[in-house]
């Protein structure tokens, strides 16, 4: 499907126009797109529909092949990536983990053929900016709130997933579907109701609602939902800006669980903040523990307890196509297997 083709499809407001008349890409920012297909569907016309929650996992989810079709997660990408290179990056994240995806797209300012390429290139990183301040309203953030807001009203079981400048968009958009759960139900000065239902709140989507992050952007995420956090040691936006073991202790947050790989970088490589490396280190995990891939329940309950043994990097075998999911060269260099595989391919 053609990009002309898959823009027919999302009903914009006429207040982003000029926006998406100058970015192209931000046309798909806060739509579905099933990232097998590449087709895109209206936010809106998807929860219009008699049943939003089935047809996302019906018809915009992608499931590896063979796959049982008992899992699936929304997943919103990192920082600077077009919806096609977004659907390229999920397909890899399901097919090694074995889950159905569906992407919530997270739209870039890139442009194939920027007028000033230097300020082009600066955009998406000084709106991640504003987005981690809670300066810049992103549809993503609100439209996910009201897909929370949908599953916790009519009890439905929601995974959700983000990545980098995602977990962001994540953590605003739990923290909003989570005052607007509130506002439903209680006035607004009407302060003993309102503490009633945050403790429904936490109630239903400690049932309902569970996050699984990579390189998580973001230190304060609301309470309710079970939260894992997954990151390779020397992260830098992890370490610098998300939540931490540490913080979480200091927060009182017995409830996020951490799931830390050994570091795999040189110190300050932004590389560790690759989710691709990420997702390989936890399929190994998964075969460690001698839990079926993609059994995230499992997974999750061997951390609660405490004995989940973790992958290392020298016990993984990293697909030879991993150079084409790097972002910079040489940090190969810092995995043997991969540098010999590149010096032979050279």
């Amino acid at each position: 499907m053609s990009d002309a083709d898959k823009a027919k499809r999302i009903v914009s407001p006429w207040w982003r126009w000029p926006l998406e008349a100058f970015f192209p890409d931000k046309k798909f920012d806060g739509q579905f797109q099933n990232p097998g297909n590449e087709q895109v569907f209206d936010f809106d016309a998807v929860m219009e529909s008699f049943d939003p929650i089935t047809m996302i996992t019906s018809e915009i989810t992608y499931y590896p092949e063979n796959d049982k079709r008992e899992l699936f997660a929304v997943f919103v990408s990192g920082l600077g990536q077009s919806e096609s290179e977004s659907s390229k990056r999920s397909r890899r994240y399901a097919d090694t983990l074995l889950t159905g995806i569906a992407n919530m797209n997270n739209s870039t300012f890139l442009k194939k053929r920027p007028v000033v390429a230097c300020i082009n290139r600066r955009l998406d990183w000084a709106n991640a900016a504003l987005d981690y301040f809670g300066l810049s309203g992103s549809p993503v953030i609100e439209n996910l709130a009201t897909l929370i807001t949908y599953a916790v009203n009519n009890s439905k079981p929601l995974n959700l997933s983000g990545d980098s400048l995602g977990t962001i968009f994540l953590a605003r958009a739990i923290k909003l579907a989570k005052t607007n759960f509130i506002c439903e139900h209680a006035r607004v000065f009407d302060f003993k109701q309102r503490r009633i239902q945050e403790q429904i709140w936490k109630q239903r989507t400690s049932q309902l609602i569970n996050v699984f992050t990579f390189g998580n952007g973001y230190q304060k995420w609301v309470a309710g939902p079970n939260y894992i956090m997954v990151f390779i040691q020397g992260d830098p936006l992890t370490e610098n800006f998300g939540i931490t073991p540490q913080r979480a202790i200091k927060q009182k947050r017995k409830d996020i669980k951490f799931l830390i790989f050994p570091r795999l970088f040189t110190q300050g490589s932004f590389e560790a903040h690759n989710m691709m490396f990420t997702i390989e280190l936890l399929r190994e995990t998964f075969d460690k523990n001698h839990i079926e891939i993609g059994d995230f329940l499992g997974l999750y309950n061997k951390l609660n307890s405490g004995t989940l043994k973790i992958a290392t990097p020298d016990e993984v075998t990293w697909p030879r196509d991993m150079k084409d999911y790097t972002w910079d060269q040489n940090s190969l260099k810092s995995i043997p297997s991969l540098s010999r595989q590149e010096s032979n391919f050279n």
